[in-house]
């Protein structure tokens, strides 16, 4: 009969009994090693395991940050209707009261808005068009028609183009800086250009008391801000059209916009046919006030009378008006994206069309 040898098990026993003991660092280089000499099967699995839970958690960031976004927009929107309401309420005019409505369209369209990517731009095209990562598949999606030929698209609250081509998983978009895109626009001067400057500068203060900012420069937008709350007449004034001065291989003028067209010979909603050099109506030439229809400076807004784009979007700011010829019936002028430089542009917001045709 043969003996049993105890020794192997009691050796081992020891090991397994020694591994409690050992230093952290030394642990970690066994396993460490175990991985190193470990099929390449299973350290693919590993790899695989840890690129997925990456992704899951930079896909969870990125949909929370657009939640933010998105949150942050309706709040802007809320805000601006709130203080349209309290306007109305003091002085009750259908100038204020259209104001609203337009506001009320505008929050209930982003509602729906979707955010966007920046997939794909080309050199040659740079100031004209790109691709973003939105298509059908998202309509899809969120049961809602919001990716569509005719789609406004913005950066923050300002108008920066339109949805030209829809495919499955990307749709190619026209920016306003393309020579090939015409925007009706109109001059919005005092309050509602006041009011858009006053959002901006509310935001930027809030950022610069979190830098701890100096003193004075708070000071001076706190001053900047009394200014702009004080209460001044709207006007809604000359009309006309916006085009881009886009060259391909050249970015710096990307946010210039050209227009043409800026007069108020026809009478709307907003006023009477207004005469281009005073500003005095038409029927009332022999007023002593006089109105400038545009000057440097005024913002301009869309008039949504082109059908594709909803009215009183904020699009651009006037920055030079050209010497009125000799029998001139309208101004030209230069004007800047409200959406500043669009050179590094890598997301954008989509609304829903104003006008959906499934062709």
């Amino acid at each position: 009969m043969k003996k049993k040898r105890y020794r192997p098990y009691l050796l081992l026993a020891l090991f397994l009994l020694a591994l409690f003991y050992l230093p952290f660092g030394v642990v970690r280089g066994m396993r460490s090693a175990a991985v190193a000499v470990s099929p390449p099967a299973l350290k693919s699995r590993v790899k695989k395991s840890e690129g997925t839970e990456i992704l899951l958690l930079k896909r969870q960031n990125e949909s929370l940050r657009h939640l933010l976004l998105s949150k942050e927009r309706m709040e802007r929107q809320l805000e601006k209707l709130k203080t349209l309401t309290a306007i109305d309420e003091t002085r009750g005019n259908a100038f204020y009261k259209r104001r609203i409505a337009r506001a009320e369209k505008l929050l209930n369209l982003e509602l729906l808005s979707l955010d966007a990517k920046v997939i794909h731009r080309a050199p040659t095209h740079w100031n004209e068009t790109l691709w973003i990562n939105v298509g059908e598949r998202d309509n899809k999606k969120l049961g809602e028609i919001v990716v569509a030929v005719g789609s406004p698209v913005l950066r923050g609250e300002h108008l920066i183009g339109v949805v030209e081509h829809v495919e499955s998983r990307k749709s190619h978009v026209r920016l306003l800086t393309d020579s090939s895109l015409t925007l009706s626009v109109r001059v919005a001067r005092g309050g509602t250009g006041d009011r858009e400057l006053l959002r901006e500068v509310k935001q930027l203060t809030r950022h610069l008391i979190l830098r701890r900012e100096h003193q004075e420069t708070l000071v001076a937008l706190g001053k900047l801000q009394e200014r702009l709350e004080a209460e001044v007449t709207d006007h809604y004034l000359a009309k006309g059209e916006l085009y881009g001065s886009s060259s391909p291989l050249w970015r710096g003028r990307s946010e210039v916009l050209k227009g043409v067209g800026f007069n108020y010979d026809f009478g709307d909603e907003e006023g009477p046919a207004l005469e281009l050099r005073t500003g005095r109506p038409l029927d009332q030439l022999n007023k002593e006030e006089t109105l400038p229809l545009i000057e440097v400076g005024d913002l301009l807004v869309t008039t949504g009378l082109d059908g594709v784009f909803p009215a009183d979007i904020p699009v651009a700011c006037v920055s030079k008006i050209a010497p009125l010829k000799e029998g001139g019936v309208s101004f030209e002028i230069e004007a800047e994206l409200c959406a500043g430089n669009l050179n590094s542009l890598t997301e954008v917001t989509l609304l829903p069309p104003v006008v959906y045709d499934p062709i």
